[in-house]
């Protein structure tokens, strides 16, 4: 194992404990337990960054080289799908930061088009004011914040997805 390897062991006492109790589809069509990605989910934040390589440790009995192929693809597809969902769920929040910055420059934009052509009575636009304006500085702030901040959660969950699609896998049995 490289330097820059980290590795994440789990113990297996059936292929069951990689997927859900309740979805009763065969194993290669079966849903994973989220007990399973919750712990994974813990053990990276356990483990300094880096390559991951997930070691599972399992009795003799399981050993087979189909089911190995089929959780490892399972386990790469999922978590791409994850990571993939994460990365649009980073799109849409910056998406909707850029819609609260145009919306902010034009009630801002607004507001002073309809001061500087004294469109209504003095009255009307200082009411008007009292809502663009603070509209305005809102949007713009609070979009450009989405789009610079775009959730560290997010980011962090679509790193630890990422990681976990391209992670290396091995298999080891002890009787």
């Amino acid at each position: 194992m490289s330097e820059a390897l980290k590795e994440i062991s789990l113990i297996l006492d059936v292929w069951d404990d990689i997927f859900s109790d309740f979805d009763p589809r065969p194993l290669d069509e079966r849903a994973l337990s989220e007990d399973f990605v919750n712990e994974l989910k813990k053990r990276y934040r356990e483990t300094p960054k880096g390559a991951l390589l997930l070691s599972f440790y399992a009795p003799k009995s399981l050993k087979d080289d189909h089911s190995e192929q089929m959780v490892i693809r399972r386990l790469r597809k999922y978590f791409k799908d994850k990571a993939f969902q994460k990365k649009r769920d980073i799109y849409r929040l910056k998406t909707r930061g850029a819609l609260f910055v145009l919306i902010g420059i034009f009630s801002l934009c607004s507001i002073t088009l309809v001061s500087y052509f004294t469109i209504f009575a003095p009255l009307v636009v200082q009411l008007m004011e009292i809502l663009f304006v603070p509209l305005g500085w809102f949007g713009i702030w609070e979009g450009f914040s989405k789009i610079v901040n775009a959730s560290p959660m997010l980011a962090h969950e679509k790193e630890l997805y990422h990681k976990l699609s391209t992670a290396e896998y091995q298999f080891h049995y002890e009787s």
